[in-house]
């Protein structure tokens, strides 16, 4: 599978090091919902698209509350979810207050890796992604 990209300048004068210099960012060209996904798994397996999206749509609600209660959750094959928080800086941790200084919060993903006896990373969903550059054609 390929992965498209396309280039972007950066204008950041604020980043003398990069400025006007040349990155590469990721291109999504389209966003497949939970019924789309359970139609290409039916394709992999015994079970029909009602059974699919009855599971995922109980796993997101699991997740949620499990993610919650300050778990953290490891699918094995997937990955590890966590919930992470932004906040003020306070000079003293008795001035801190979580309604005031919590700020937001976010959720982290940390792709199952395994380690191959070369030595190199294989990353659960990233593995073998091959980047290539999207044609002038199809950028909107």
């Amino acid at each position: 599978m390929s992965l498209f990209f396309r280039f972007v300048q950066n204008k950041n004068h604020k980043e003398p090091l990069t400025y006007k210099k040349w990155f590469a960012r990721a291109l999504h060209t389209e966003t497949i919902e939970l019924e789309d996904l359970a139609e290409t798994m039916q394709q992999n397996c015994t079970l029909k698209v009602s059974d699919i999206v009855a599971v995922l749509a109980e796993l997101c609600d699991a997740l949620k509350s499990e993610l919650q209660a300050s778990h953290s959750v490891h699918l094995r094959g997937l990955g590890t979810f966590k919930i992470g928080i932004n906040s003020r800086c306070v000079d003293n941790p008795k001035d801190f207050r979580p309604e005031r200084d919590i700020v937001g919060t976010h959720i982290l993903f940390r792709p199952d890796t395994h380690v191959q006896r070369d030595g190199t990373r294989r990353r659960a969903l990233i593995d073998g992604t091959k980047p290539k550059l999207m044609p002038k054609a199809t950028v909107k």
